[in-house]
């Protein structure tokens, strides 16, 4: 490695994987349940009461983890059991601070972390204790490493409306202590954006964020719903190009997109390798494009993986990969100032 450059040896322009690891990184788009540590879910499988384990065919350690290639409703079934090993204020505390830990230690130095807090209610806790018990991991990682942080509450698109409407006054509840966003997230095949326009509306009127998963495992229309109901992020829209006109309002109104590399090949049903993800159509479109994890767990990924498969397979140089990182700081939902220091961060790298 040639001191200094941020370039490998001989290579005039695409980056190698040290360097990649060594950038300051993002995170907008990870589930919190689908992000823990092998060994926390092993150690809270086994503290879990036996009432409380879902029934599973192997090893819990196996059963986490989704066939791949795998259709988006059977990627889910996963977050059966790290769902159930999340029902208590010290596991979603735990959770969220290892989250953090793992990806400060590989230099992202923003993440975004989402999950659906009225999943977590099994075992007596309250939507707020949920909220806090998680926001509390996420603080002290603020305090203690180097990374900041914020907060994305879903509903489940797949639920009553009722529910959707609940998590978005929490999200309002508590914008400005650390949730800076709500999301609609679940299986998408039948189940449109369009009825938890209550909800959308909801968390816009207390000032919160919407991004909403859209074109993920199917259905390019739900990408154009998301922007009718204002999503200022896409999640996923891996879909995007097979409606040209609503690629073509992304695309005009620069809207980000949330892609996680590793879990659209597992799931999309038309990639047979990652040198068939549009995202790079996306980039020469000049879309804002973002890379992120979803879930480390269930695709065994890392955010250093994530972004040096995409400089790798497309081979991406210094210019392309400041473009994604830069579009990562402008996309996020963090406070001005937060982004223009996120900002500062990857031009002083680059």
């Amino acid at each position: 490695m040639s001191a200094g450059t941020g370039y490998d040896q001989g290579m005039d322009r695409v980056l190698g994987r040290e360097t990649v690891a060594r950038l300051p990184k993002f995170d907008l788009h990870v589930h919190l349940d689908g992000s823990l540590r092998p060994g926390t879910v092993r150690e809270l499988w086994d503290a879990l009461p036996m009432r409380h384990r879902p029934r599973i065919a192997t090893e819990v350690e196996v059963a986490v983890l989704p066939p791949v290639p795998c259709p988006l409703e059977e990627y889910l079934e996963a977050f059966r059991i790290t769902v159930a090993l999340l029902q208590t204020a010290k596991a979603l505390e735990r959770a969220a601070w290892e989250l953090c830990e793992d990806a400060a230690s590989e230099n992202v130095i923003y993440i975004e972390i989402r999950f659906a807090p009225l999943l977590h209610l099994r075992r007596g806790l309250s939507p707020s204790a949920v909220v806090e018990a998680v926001l509390a991991g996420m603080r002290r990682a603020e305090t203690e490493l180097r990374i900041s942080t914020g907060l994305i509450l879903c509903a489940m698109r797949n639920e009553p409306t009722e529910r959707s409407a609940k998590v978005a006054r929490l999200a309002g509840r508590y914008h400005d202590q650390g949730v800076v966003g709500f999301d609609l997230a679940g299986p998408e095949r039948g189940f449109p954006l369009l009825p938890h326009a209550e909800a959308i509306h909801l968390a816009q009127e207390a000032g919160v964020h919407v991004t909403l998963h859209a074109g993920e495992g199917c259905c390019p229309e739900h990408i154009g719903e998301a922007l009718d109901l204002g999503a200022e992020r896409i999640g996923h829209g891996v879909y995007l190009f097979q409606d040209p006109a609503v690629e073509e309002r992304v695309r005009a109104g620069r809207i980000p997109l949330e892609t996680c590399p590793t879990s659209n090949l597992q799931i999309s049903g038309f990639m047979h390798s990652l040198s068939d993800h549009p995202l790079q159509r996306y980039l020469e479109l000049g879309i804002p494009v973002t890379v992120n994890t979803d879930n480390r767990l269930m695709s065994q990924t890392s955010a250093t993986e994530e972004l040096w498969r995409v400089v790798d397979t497309f081979g991406l140089g210094r210019d392309e990969v400041r473009a994604l990182l830069i579009a990562s700081a402008a996309a996020s939902f963090a406070p001005s100032g937060v982004k223009d220091a996120l900002r500062a961060e990857v031009e002083a790298a680059l």
